[in-house]
């Protein structure tokens, strides 16, 4: 079943980062700190680090990291304690 679980993943990192770019939007607007690790964020991937990547993306790099951490991490932890 590894086609099934294929299929998961990349419905999984397709709803991502939608949900990701429009949960740093919220959430910048909501929260100032936020805001200033975004433009931190940004400014290290592309000014410092010199990534060819645009701004927008790079703001949005953070929050989507975790998210899809979380992500993993719920599903990793489901599927260990649906083995035992």
């Amino acid at each position: 079943m590894p086609h099934i679980r294929g299929t998961i993943h990349g419905v999984a990192a397709m709803v991502m980062l939608v949900a990701g770019s429009i949960l740093t939007n919220t959430i910048r607007e909501e929260y100032e700190l936020f805001a200033q690790v975004g433009v931190t964020t940004t400014h290290l991937l592309v000014d410092v680090a010199d990534l060819p990547v645009s701004r927008e993306i790079a703001e949005v790099v953070v929050p989507l990291g975790v998210l899809m951490g979380i992500w993993v991490f719920a599903y990793e932890l489901q599927r260990v304690s649906r083995s035992d």
